[in-house]
């Protein structure tokens, strides 16, 4: 995540120094098959999901990448007949040279990291570098609702598949029929592969997820047969919309993962209660409009935290009742008192955690800890 515009980078590209990413040293120390994920919002989610069912079939399978495992910490234990299942970050792909998945998924694109990208389209073209490499012997997974993804597949040189709500003809996709999920192959054949009833984690935005790692596990000859039981015992991950205790008729829930507007407005429409929501930290800089229309529809109070509040503030002040507080600890304090039976505390902060914490899984921790240990 280092920026290359820092002058000891700035200083080495002039000079000529090749500047490679972690997981591009990883890619060349490495062997076997690569099933990377990239996008916005539901990276974790999707390849945590996708490494268990992978597992199905190759016993030898690693997860990592920007996960929280280097690719460097596994890299020389891969052989041939072993499969790495990798997040990756727009960051992580800025500085790629030889890196490439034999099969690679972009979730989605929503703006994000405004506050290192000059603009949405070079967040978006920083994405976009994971498929640079790829050839007619690799495939890509692409978002099918998403315009800009349609737009993306007349640019690469190889295979697309896609996943979505919408199929349409002589294409390959997952997608949602008669509350199944089911594969649509070029022909226009529908096969069933399980019932949405089978999973476990809630939301429109997890159904996407589970879509997604089922198109790229299917490309990774999966048999389909094994994911409806992988699907059905998967719970979620942490710090993304994890239940985290129930205290005197009030739910509490951990979203710490969401770290942007777009992810904090999946969680706030994910909830079927009233919502206190806890938010901010260190901005990204990206639009406010959708996500205050949002918590003006979902939240009954606003408990903010962190430098974000100055902005914050200004745009949520006639919508929604505010109370601005200057320790994490207060923020969940606050809240408690705030909340009534029936109602849930929810911590999305639309923000990065970096004016506070080392991460969000760090912050996720420390209000865990905090709920726990009220009365």
């Amino acid at each position: 995540g280092v920026p290359r515009t820092i002058p000891m980078l700035a200083r080495a590209a002039q000079a000529g120094i090749p500047i490679i990413a972690e997981i591009e040293a990883a890619y060349r120390m490495s062997q076997g098959r690569r099933l990377v994920v990239t996008g916005s919002n539901g990276k974790t989610t999707t390849t945590t999901l996708l490494a268990e069912m992978v597992r199905t079939r190759y016993p030898k399978t690693f997860l990592g990448g920007n996960i929280g495992i280097p690719m460097l910490d596994f890299a020389a234990e891969t052989d041939r007949n072993s499969v790495q299942v990798l997040e990756v970050s727009s960051f992580q792909l800025e500085s790629i040279g030889h890196f490439t998945p034999d099969v690679g998924l972009i979730t989605n694109f929503y703006p994000n990291h405004l506050d290192r990208y000059p603009s949405y389209d070079a967040y978006c073209e920083a994405k976009h570098r994971l498929a640079m490499n790829m050839d007619q012997r690799h495939w890509l997974v692409l978002n099918g609702d998403q315009p800009r993804m349609v737009d993306l597949a007349r640019q690469v040189r190889c295979r697309v598949a896609w996943f979505g709500f919408a199929p349409r003809p002589d294409q390959r996709w997952i997608s949602v029929a008669d509350d199944q999920i089911v594969q649509v192959h070029e022909d226009g054949r529908r096969e069933p592969l399980f019932p949405i009833a089978a999973i476990r984690v809630p939301g429109r935005h997890n159904l996407e997820n589970v879509m997604a790692a089922t198109a790229v596990a299917l490309l990774a000859d999966v048999h389909p047969k094994q994911l409806q039981a992988v699907v059905a015992a998967f719970p979620g991950v942490e710090h993304r919309l994890e239940w985290v205790r129930e205290r005197n008729g009030v739910t509490y829930i951990n979203d710490s993962k969401g770290t942007n507007c777009a992810a904090s407005i999946i969680a706030l429409r994910a909830m079927d209660h009233p919502v206190i929501l806890i938010a901010g930290g260190r901005d990204k800089g990206t639009e406010l409009e959708e996500w205050v229309d949002t918590v003006r529809q979902r939240a009954r109070h606003v408990v903010l935290v962190g430098e974000a509040k100055s902005r914050f503030q200004p745009v949520l002040a006639p919508h929604v009742p505010l109370t601005e507080v200057a320790t994490f600890a207060d923020a969940v304090n606050a809240a408690a008192g705030l909340a009534r039976p029936g109602e849930t505390v929810l911590l999305s902060p639309a923000c990065a955690s970096y004016d506070m914490f080392t991460d969000f899984e760090a912050r996720g921790r420390r209000f865990k800890e905090l709920v726990h240990a009220l009365a």
